[in-house]
Parts: C-alpha cells; sequence; structure tokens
C-alpha cells in the first residue's frame, strides 16, 4: 500500500505541475528541452475551467494506467516489475488504457463547442486514448438521404471515415426533425440507430470514433428528453457558458497576435474588456460569443488599412501590423 501511495502521490504531482508549466516549459524550450504538449493545448483554451478539469482527471488516470502496465509482471516475457500484490487493488483491478467518454456539448453561438472537440482530439490521441487524432465534422445533411436505405449508408459512411478518431455532429437537435422531401419520415431515428450500435460496438473494443453530439441548450435538451436511449449511452455533458468581457478581450488579444499584430502598450485585456461591457449588451454577446472577438479584430484592421492608405497621401510612416488604441474603439463603436 505503501507504494501503491508513493506512485498516486508522484502522478499527482505530476499533474498539478502541469498547470504551473508554461514559463518554465518556454525556457526548456529554449535549452533543447521537450514542452509538455498536452497542457500546451488544454492551457490555450480560454476559460471553461470545467473541462480543462475533466481532461487533466483523464490525463492522470491514463499516467497511472501506464505506470501500473510499466511495474505489473509480463506473463510472456518473465517478470517486468513488481507484483500485483505489492501494487493494490486500486491500480490493478482494471486493464488496459481509460476510454474518453462519448459526450454532449451544450451552447449558444460561438461558445467554442466546435474548437474545444478539435482541441481534444488531438488531446486524446497525445495521451494514446485515440488511436489519431481525426476529428470529422457532420451535421444532419451528412447523415440523412431521402430514403431509409440511403440514411444508413450515409450515416456507416461517417461512422467509418471518423473510427478511430473523434466524431462530431453539430446541431445534433437537427436528428428530431422531420423533412417534407424525404420519403422516410424517421431518417433521424435510422441515423441515430446507427450512432448508438456504433457507440455498443466500441464497448467491445472495434474502435469506433468517440461521438460528441453539440447544440443549443434548449434545442437540445428537448431532443435528448426525446430520446431517451440515445441520451444514456453519453457519459458527460458539458455545459459551454456565455464567453464574459474579460475571456473575449483575452480571445481577442490572442487573435491579434495569431494573425501576426501587436497591439499598442496602452491597451491592455482590462481595457478592452472594459470597452466591451460599456459598448455592447448582454444578449447581444449572447448571440455571438467569440465571434464577437473576430468581429472587433476586423474592424481594428480596417482601420489599420485606412492609416495605410491616408498615409501614402501624406508622407509618414506606418507600422502595418500594429493597432493602436483609437483602431479598437472605432471598431468598437462600428460593433453594432
Amino acid at each position: 500500500m505503501a507504494i501503491e501511495n508513493a506512485i498516486l502521490e508522484a502522478v499527482l504531482k505530476r499533474s498539478k505541475g502541469a498547470a504551473k508549466q508554461g514559463d518554465m516549459d518556454q525556457e526548456r524550450d529554449d535549452f533543447g528541452g521537450v514542452r509538455d504538449r498536452v497542457e500546451d493545448l488544454i492551457s490555450s483554451i480560454v476559460g471553461l475551467e470545467h473541462i480543462k478539469c475533466q481532461i487533466r482527471g483523464l490525463r492522470r488516470t491514463t499516467e497511472i494506467c501506464d505506470l501500473r502496465e510499466s511495474l505489473l509482471p509480463d506473463h510472456g516475457n518473465g517478470i517486468r516489475g513488481l507484483s500485483a500484490a505489492l501494487l493494490g487493488a486500486t491500480l490493478t483491478d482494471t486493464g488496459g488504457r481509460p476510454r474518453a467518454p462519448h459526450m454532449i456539448f451544450f451552447g449558444n453561438p460561438g461558445t467554442g463547442k466546435t474548437a474545444v472537440a478539435r482541441l481534444l482530439a488531438k488531446v486524446y490521441h497525445e495521451l494514446g486514448i485515440l488511436r489519431k487524432p481525426k476529428f470529422l465534422e457532420v451535421e444532419r445533411m451528412d447523415l440523412i438521404a431521402a430514403d431509409q436505405r440511403g440514411t444508413i449508408a450515409k450515416t456507416r459512411e461517417v461512422l467509418e471515415e471518423a473510427r478511430g478518431g473523434i466524431l462530431f455532429i453539430d446541431e445534433a437537435y437537427t436528428l428530431g426533425m422531420t423533412s417534407k422531401r424525404s420519403r422516410a419520415e424517421n431518417a433521424g431515428n435510422d441515423a441515430m440507430t446507427e450512432i448508438m450500435r456504433s457507440i455498443d460496438t466500441d464497448e467491445a473494443g472495434r474502435d469506433s470514433p468517440l461521438v460528441i453530439m453539440a447544440g443549443f441548450p434548449t434545442e437540445m435538451n428537448l431532443f435528448l428528453a426525446r430520446h431517451e436511449e440515445l441520451r444514456r449511452r453519453f457519459d458527460v455533458t458539458f455545459e459551454f457558458p456565455d464567453y464574459t468581457c474579460q475571456e473575449l478581450a483575452e480571445i481577442f488579444v490572442d487573435l491579434v497576435h495569431a494573425k501576426g499584430f501587436y497591439l499598442d502598450e496602452t491597451v491592455r485585456v482590462d481595457y478592452i474588456a472594459k470597452l466591451l461591457l460599456k459598448q455592447t449588451d448582454t444578449f447581444w454577446r449572447s448571440e455571438r460569443n467569440g465571434r464577437v472577438s473576430e468581429l472587433l479584430l476586423a474592424g481594428a484592421r480596417t482601420e489599420v488599412r485606412k492609416r495605410i492608405r491616408s498615409s501614402q497621401f501624406e508622407e509618414q510612416e506606418v507600422d502595418p501590423q500594429l493597432i493602436l488604441r483609437q483602431d479598437i474603439e472605432t471598431a468598437m463603436e462600428d460593433l453594432k
């Protein structure tokens, strides 16, 4: 039991330390070290702490499984490590690597559902939970055909394409809707049946894709209430709350750097957040979320282009990659 506790404590320390790695990892990189790729990916998510905790928890479980595998005896090639008796029940009751649960994502437009699902494909592949970092995004039209046979064929084709990775079904609640143009009234049910069959098959270790169903909160709740058989196959539900003004400001700054621009030294995240709070209202932001940051950057870039054009006539030097405070203020006024 002492050995087991020591191993568990080491894994916990390692996982807790991952959250503090940022600057230290960068220093190690400068000297030829290796970054913690998983933590880098997790840390790239703005907000959504409950999702980060879930991923880090799965990471700890994976590390424990890896340690267990390295310490247990290898019956095929002799003793590889410590005996199971020394390791204790906690580390020996279950075999193999953990499975990531199938998930449901609730959230308003622009809350990052698709971006997080795409990132999960990379993270879970890095952890060895997924065979490949495949991410396939589909919607109703990619699964539904004009008749039952066609729907089954299309859904199976999509599931096969996503095998070993993540299948992300956006606006999944539309599978519960009927189309007057389709000859198959229950086309959505046929697609859901194939998805459930894939999930059930995965329990037998057939490498079926990890399925994430996403959509708006009200619509998804109504849809899942009507399809209990489908609902109970998804173990984890994540709610994506609307971004705060502070988080939108952070996303804006990240976008600025990602596009090769930089901000005037007088522009800070807190200042942008206060502008957003003053110039926009809660309902307007909830209809857009991350899109607000994209719109703000687009407006600021327009102001930069205007300054570049006017400088050609006034013979002034202009930095084409610098976004000024006044650019953001003007763009903010034009947002609504």
